[in-house]
């Protein structure tokens, strides 16, 4: 017998998305009710369900009139009498919401409601029952169901592998040589656009005498990143610019995150909005993943947080991963800062109270047990 799901469609669309990949619920047809101003979620909600090979058939509904959307409802299941069919009554309007419940319990069908929070699926109908739904959503699912498409991504397994052992002693260091990776990040990060390699960069000879700062280049020059002689810097190809200037952090948090059992992960992931007319045509996630159908963002900063980087409200760190976090991952969307140096007693208030977590210099190097804590 095939199953078709009758899902009312709102603009958090996971709640539709999550009893779809599930073996015991999946469908071979989805219908959609779709109130006028949940147009373009819809949309994209047929994209995803599509993509999954199950068909899709959208209808229009009144948002705010009961009797309508009974109406509707009924000749649904009057249509598919001898079919196995499930309304999951998490979205919509509360009008929406009832008038679909009252119909479906009223023929004994089988009504779902899928609580994000506490990561279970409630069967109300026709007898109540609990079950625990596993992480089943992808990043780009997640994304591509808030209006998000992937652009470019730099999950690269093999490379961060390689850089793994050079990572791992600058973050046993990165704390005591903080001034040191700063100042080698200001002649690098400039170079972020550069075309022609390999660069040769000069440094000045008060930075070079500067015992901390020949620590770093040490280091780098150990695992073949870069090379030094005669006072100047050779930088082989873009790879190792962005590594320096900020990849490295990236790439810890990366592996970190692959060291716990989230169902996908990415780094490096640049988005487009599907908008026509979109505030950001573009943004990119620095590390971004998925667990337990929730989406969490990670934003890696190598600079300190202080005077000119604090120009304006749209460059703020802080304020833009609370947008990021809300544009991408919804309601129950994660976002944490993750900083090599340390931030201010201010700043860590501010994230607090914005509901973002993060890590800082002191706590770097328990990364680990920290990204455990916060996706539980």
């Amino acid at each position: 017998m095939s199953r078709i799901h009758v899902c009312l469609v709102s603009d958090q669309p996971i709640p539709n998305l999550i009893p779809l990949r599930m073996e015991e619920f999946r469908p071979e047809k989805v219908i959609l009710l779709v109130s006028t101003d949940m147009k373009l979620q819809a949309d994209r909600l047929e994209k995803v369900i599509k993509g999954w090979a199950i068909k899709v058939e959208k209808i229009p509904i009144d948002a705010y009139d009961l009797e309508f959307a009974r109406q509707t409802c009924t000749k649904i299941l009057s249509r598919y009498e001898s079919t196995e069919i499930i309304l999951n009554a998490t979205g919509g309007t509360k009008i929406m919401a009832f008038a679909a419940f009252e119909v479906f319990r009223e023929l004994g069908k089988t009504i779902l409601y899928v609580d994000t929070r506490d990561r279970w699926i409630q069967v109300l109908s026709p007898k109540s029952q609990r079950i625990d739904f596993k992480g089943v959503l992808k990043v780009p699912t997640y994304l591509n169901a808030y209006g998000q498409i992937i652009l470019n991504e730099r999950t690269d397994k093999d490379k961060i592998s390689q850089h793994l052992p050079a990572v791992t002693e600058l973050v046993k260091i990165c704390e005591e040589y903080q001034d040191a990776i700063k100042i080698l990040n200001g002649y690098v990060a400039p170079l972020r656009n550069a075309r022609t390699f390999p660069l040769k960069i000069e440094i000045k000879k008060h930075d070079y005498e500067n015992q901390s700062f020949q620590k770093i280049i040490e280091l780098y020059e150990k695992f073949g990143i870069l090379k030094f002689d005669d006072n100047v810097i050779r930088l082989p190809d873009l790879e190792d610019v962005e590594f320096i200037s900020g990849g490295w952090l990236e790439e810890y948090v990366f592996h970190a995150v692959t060291t716990l059992s989230v169902t996908d992960v990415r780094m490096g992931v640049e988005v487009k909005y599907d908008t026509p007319g979109s505030r950001y045509p573009t943004n990119e996630y620095d590390v971004v993943f998925t667990h337990n159908n929730r989406l969490f963002l990670i934003e890696c900063k190598t600079k300190r947080f202080e005077g000119a980087d604090r120009a304006s409200f749209n460059d703020e760190p802080i304020y833009k991963l609370e947008n990021l976090r809300d544009a991408a991952g919804g309601v129950y969307g994660k976002g944490m800062l993750v900083s090599y140096r340390s931030l201010t007693e201010a700043q860590k208030l501010r994230l607090k109270a914005n509901r973002l977590e993060f890590c800082d210099a002191l706590d770097i190097k328990n990364l680990s047990e920290r990204l455990i804590q916060w996706i539980k």
